[in-house]
């Protein structure tokens, strides 16, 4: 079974840095988007590939080039390339916002997703005529989304809600039959963002500064008690710091990463779940899974993510506490409801329960 890995270019340097709808505009990727490339080259020296292909636009052959490395060959083609947005070209996204809240929900004067969707079609099966093997495809968000819409089943004027993250890839099988089946969708790399990674996620997401003091207190407490069951599991004279794994099986990238975001969407109703829902759609589902248990773990194992979630619970503002201290100032803003008590109980005693199997001897 062949595999089409269907990726979207790296992170552009948007003009006057405010992100705007682009689609034939031509501009190159900025530095988080090189890095997003150098992780895809990463990616694809462990799944190799006959070639990439790439769109004619400079984002699409910037990141085709860095992810080949020289090691497969990149050819253009001129039908992956992006939508024509017509008049929303360009338009900051805060005031697209506006014009699609109306009955528009394409540009006028642009490519509609239908014509998207049947150009992509036709583009991606002349690329499977012409090779035998794995192939990468380096295109834009909006014509893959088009694209996967129709493999899924998913409506066109719904298909941008599809997950599509700068540096993201859809692993699509292709049938003996000639069928598609998607088994990633806009799945990133790695398991986890890195340092810039997640300080853009801050900025994108307009995290205040204090909150991300705290999630900076989080990490330094989270990766020093990784760092603690990694010594205990494999003896002492390694600095698992900046390891992404360790034979204990604690990955201190995920956890550092997890620790940095879990608070990225703090000041929302629900926050564990809507800083779920973000680190999905920048294609991170592992560290989303750990940000949705800040509050409240699945499971009672000493993981990824109870680490972060015992971090959490040791940190107040941007200061290390105790336990006691800790909940004893948060059991004041529940006080007078019954139902935010009990929940409150409930945080305290997992934590108690994390805190004994980390330190079993005190």
């Amino acid at each position: 079974m062949r595999t089409i890995y269907l990726v979207r270019h790296g992170k552009v340097e948007f003009p006057g840095g405010e992100r705007s709808c682009i689609g034939r505009t031509d501009i190159p990727l900025d530095h988080i988007g090189r890095l997003q490339a150098m992780d895809l080259g990463e990616y694809f020296t462990k799944h190799p590939v006959e070639a990439v292909f790439c769109s004619p636009l400079c984002r699409s052959k910037e990141t085709a080039a860095i992810l080949s490395g020289g090691r497969f060959p990149v050819r253009e083609e001129e039908k992956l390339t992006e939508l024509d947005m017509g008049e929303w070209e360009n338009l900051p996204f805060r005031e697209l916002k506006k014009v699609r809240s109306g009955p528009e929900q394409e540009p006028s004067r642009g490519e509609c997703r239908r014509a998207g969707r049947e150009r992509m079609e036709q583009a991606i099966g002349g690329i499977l005529e012409e090779t035998k093997g794995d192939v990468a495809v380096v295109s834009h968000a909006g014509v893959n989304c088009c694209f996967l819409s129709g493999i899924l089943g998913v409506p066109l004027d719904v298909s941008r809600t599809l997950t599509q993250p700068y540096g993201g890839i859809s692993r699509i099988q292709v049938e003996e039959n000639g069928g598609y089946q998607v088994s990633d969708l806009g799945r990133k790399p790695g398991r986890a963002p890195g340092e810039a990674e997640c300080e853009e996620i801050w900025e994108h997401y307009k995290t205040p500064e204090r909150v991300r003091r705290h999630c900076m207190a989080v990490a330094e407490t989270a990766v020093r008690l990784g760092n603690m069951l990694s010594e205990r599991q494999n003896g002492p004279g390694r600095d698992y710091g900046s390891a992404s794994e360790n034979p204990s099986g604690l990955d201190l990238q995920l956890i550092r990463s997890a620790a940095l975001l879990h608070d990225v969407a703090r000041g929302c109703r629900g926050h564990a779940e809507e800083g779920e829902r973000i680190l999905l759609r920048e294609g991170y589902p592992e560290t989303a899974d750990i940000i949705r248990q800040h509050h409240q773990l699945d499971r009672e194992i000493l993981n990824e993510a109870a680490v972060v979630y015992l971090a959490d619970k040791l940190v107040m503002e941007d200061r290390e506490v105790t336990l006691e201290e800790r909940f004893g100032k948060s059991a004041e803003k529940c006080r007078d409801n019954p139902e935010a008590q009990a929940a409150h109980q409930r945080r305290y005693r997992q934590a108690e329960r994390i805190w004994r199997m980390v330190f079993p001897c005190e």
